[in-house]
C-alpha cells in the first residue's frame, strides 16, 4: 500500500507539472507572439512615419527586422536583406499587402519564400505624392521558440526537484499513514492467534484515531464471535465424538469435511479429512449410494457390513448446497435379536407342528371309529382347533422363510395359471361361502412360483372369507406404463378406514370373533406385504364398508432380478 501511495503520488505530481508546463509554454509562445505583432506593428509605424525614399526606409531596419518598399503595382522595390528585387515575384496578392492597400492593416504570420523561415508581417500603405508605395516589416518567428526551447532545461529542473519533494513527502506521509494501519494488521493477527489486545489511537490525524477506535470495536466483537464459534465448534466436536452412531459429511465434490471418532472407528481410518469418500470402504452398495447423493441429490437407506461382523443402518441424507451426511446406526444387536428371534420361531413352529399333526391323526382314527354321537362332536371341534394351529403355524414358517430369504431365484411366471390355480385350490372353501372366483386377463413377472401362489392365494383367500354369500372375488391382470398389474377385488363387507393403515400388521384383526368363525390366522396380509417387499412391488388398498374392498400389487419394469430389502 506504501509503494502504491508512493508511485501514485509521484505520477500525480509528474502528470501536473508536465501540464503546468505544457500551459506555461502555450502561454508563453502566445504572449511572446503579441509582444512581437506589437513591436513590428510600432517599427513599421516609426519607418512610415519617417518615410521619404525607399532606399533610405530600408537601411533604418535592425537585425532581426527585415524591412520591404512595396510599389503599388505590388512589385518590390527595396529590401533590408538585400536581395536581388528583380527576380522576386510580385507581392500584391499577399494578405499584409492586401490588408495595407485596403487600409485594414493587421499582422500576418507565414513561412517566406525568400527565407526560408516563419515570419510574422506587417505592412502599412505610405501616400507619396499622387501614388503611394507599401512599407512591410517582417519579423522571425523563431526568436520566440528559441526563447520557449531556452527555457525547457529550467521546467526540467523544476519537474526533477519537484519530484524529489513529491517522493520525500510521499514517504513521510506514507509512513505516518502505514504505522497505525501496521498495528492494526498486528492486532487483527494477535485476534486471528487469540492473543488480542486493544489498539491505542495515538496518530495525530484525527480520521485515522476515528478509524482505530472503529477497528477496535470491531475487533472485539469480532474476537467475540471467533470465540463463540470456537466453544461451539468444540462443544459440537465433543457431542459428535461421543454420540453412539458415525457421522460423516462431504462436500459437493465427495471429498471428506468432517468425520467423527466412532466413524473413523467404523472405517478404521485416520486423518481421513480433505480425502475422497472412496477411501472410507471399498464396499459397491455404500459407494453407489453415496455417489447417488452427490451426482443425484438422492436420499439413500441402507445396511452395511464390516468384516467384523457388524451391521450398520447408514442412512445418507443431501443437505442444503450440496452437502451429503452419513450417519451410521450400529443395529447388529437388531439384527442378531431378528435372527434369533426368527431362528426360535421357526423352530418352535417346527416342533409344534410334528405333536400338533399326530394329535390330528390320532382325532382321525378317534372320529372314524367312533359311533357315540357326543364323541364325534367333540373330535370335529378338535379337528377344526387343531387345523386352525396347523394353518397357523405353516403361516408362521411361510413368513419366517420370507424374513430370512437374502436371494431370490426368478423365473417367468405366468401370473394367469397361478391364479387358476388358486382359484381351484379355494372351491371348497367358495362353496362353503356360497362365493365365486373370476380370473381375468394375462401377464408375466419374474418371480419365483411360490411366492407368486402364496400373493394370490392369500389376497383371493381374504376376499372369499370376508365376503357375503353370493359375493363375487375378481382377479384381474393388466399391464400399465409402470408394470404389471395385479388386482384383488370383492364386493364383501369392507373395511372402516381406522383400521386400514393397520391391516398389514401381524395378527392384527378388524374383528376377532369373525375372524376365528372364519378360520383366519391374521398373517396372510403380512406375508403378502413381505412378498411385495422382496420384489419391490407397490402395494395399494382400498376398501368401504358395505361396499368392498380392492388391493392392488403393482410389479414395476426393472425390479425383478434381485431382491428388496
Amino acid at each position: 500500500m506504501k509503494n502504491r501511495l508512493i508511485v501514485f503520488t509521484l505520477l500525480v505530481t509528474t502528470v501536473s507539472l508536465l501540464v503546468f508546463f505544457g500551459f506555461e509554454i502555450l502561454i508563453t509562445e502566445d504572449l511572446y507572439y503579441k509582444q512581437a505583432e506589437q513591436k513590428i506593428i510600432d517599427v513599421t509605424a516609426i519607418c512610415a512615419g519617417n518615410y521619404t525614399d525607399a532606399e533610405s526606409a530600408v537601411k533604418k531596419h535592425t537585425e532581426d527586422i527585415r524591412i520591404t518598399v512595396i510599389d503599388s503595382r505590388g512589385d518590390v522595390i527595396a529590401d533590408s536583406e538585400q536581395v536581388d528585387t528583380s527576380e522576386l515575384e510580385n507581392h500584391l496578392s499577399r494578405e499584409e499587402i492586401m490588408a495595407a492597400v485596403n487600409d485594414e492593416p493587421k499582422p500576418v504570420k507565414r513561412k517566406s519564400d525568400t527565407l526560408g523561415r516563419t515570419m510574422v508581417y506587417y505592412a502599412l500603405k505610405v501616400e507619396t505624392g499622387e501614388d503611394y508605395v507599401i512599407l512591410r516589416a517582417a519579423l522571425p518567428v523563431e526568436t520566440v521558440r528559441e526563447y520557449v526551447i531556452g527555457s525547457i532545461p529550467m521546467m526540467l529542473y523544476v519537474l526533477c526537484g519537484a519530484l524529489l519533494c513529491s517522493l520525500f513527502a510521499s514517504v513521510a506521509v506514507g509512513n505516518s499513514v502505514m504505522r497505525p494501519l501496521k498495528t492494526v494488521s498486528a492486532d487483527l493477527r494477535a485476534i486471528r492467534d487469540g492473543t488480542y489486545r486493544r489498539v491505542i489511537p495515538s496518530s495525530k490525524d484525527e480520521d485515522i484515531n476515528k478509524m482505530l477506535i472503529d477497528i477496535n470495536e470491531i475487533s472485539e466483537k469480532l474476537q467475540e464471535t471467533i470465540k463463540s464459534a470456537n466453544d461451539d465448534r468444540e462443544r459440537l466436536g465433543y457431542i459428535l465424538n461421543n454420540v453412539s452412531d458415525g457421522i460423516v459429511v462431504l462436500d459437493r465434490e465427495g471429498r471428506i469435511g468432517m468425520i467423527n471418532r466412532n466413524a473413523a472407528e467404523i472405517f478404521r481410518i485416520d486423518n481421513a479429512s480433505g480425502s475422497e469418500y472412496t477411501v472410507l470402504t471399498g464396499d459397491p452398495d455404500f459407494n453407489k449410494a453415496v455417489r447417488k447423493g452427490l451426482t443425484e441429490n438422492a436420499d439413500s437407506v441402507i445396511e452395511y457390513g464390516d468384516d467384523r461382523e457388524r451391521t450398520y443402518l447408514a442412512s445418507i441424507r443431501v443437505l442444503e448446497r450440496g452437502y451429503v451426511i452419513i450417519v451410521l446406526s450400529d443395529i447388529t444387536a437388531v439384527k442378531n435379536n431378528e435372527k434369533n428371534r426368527s431362528e426360535f420361531f421357526a423352530d418352535a413352529s417346527h416342533e409344534l407342528k410334528t405333536p400338533l399333526t399326530a394329535i390330528k391323526g390320532f382325532n382321525d382314527m378317534i372320529l372314524l371309529r367312533s359311533e357315540d354321537e357326543t364323541i364325534r362332536n367333540f373330535s370335529l371341534k378338535v379337528d377344526k382347533q387343531v387345523t386352525r394351529i396347523i394353518g397357523l403355524i405353516n403361516d408362521m414358517l411361510d413368513l419366517s422363510r420370507l424374513e430370512n430369504q437374502r436371494e431370490l431365484l426368478p423365473v417367468a411366471v405366468n401370473l394367469r395359471e397361478v391364479a387358476d390355480n388358486v382359484a381351484v385350490t379355494l372351491t371348497p372353501l367358495c362353496d362353503t361361502k356360497h362365493v365365486n372366483i373370476s380370473v381375468s386377463g394375462e401377464e408375466t413377472v419374474y418371480a419365483e412360483v411360490e411366492h407368486m401362489t402364496e400373493l394370490i392365494k392369500n389376497l383371493a383367500e381374504n376376499g372369499v372369507r370376508y365376503n357375503n354369500p353370493g359375493g363375487v372375488v375378481r382377479v384381474t391382470l393388466s399391464r400399465t406404463e409402470e408394470g404389471v398389474l395385479l388386482e384383488v377385488r370383492d364386493n364383501g363387507i369392507g373395511i372402516e378406514e381406522k383400521h386400514q393403515a393397520r391391516l398389514f400388521e401381524r395378527f392384527y384383526r378388524v374383528n376377532k370373533s369373525r375372524s376365528r368363525e372364519t378360520g383366519g390366522t391374521g398373517l396372510g396380509l403380512s406375508i403378502v406385504k413381505h412378498i411385495c417387499e422382496l420384489y419391490g412391488a407397490e402395494l395399494t388398498l382400498s376398501s368401504k364398508p358395505g361396499v368392498g374392498t380392492k388391493i392392488r400389487v403393482l410389479f414395476r419394469d426393472g425390479t425383478k432380478n434381485e431382491p428388496h430389502r
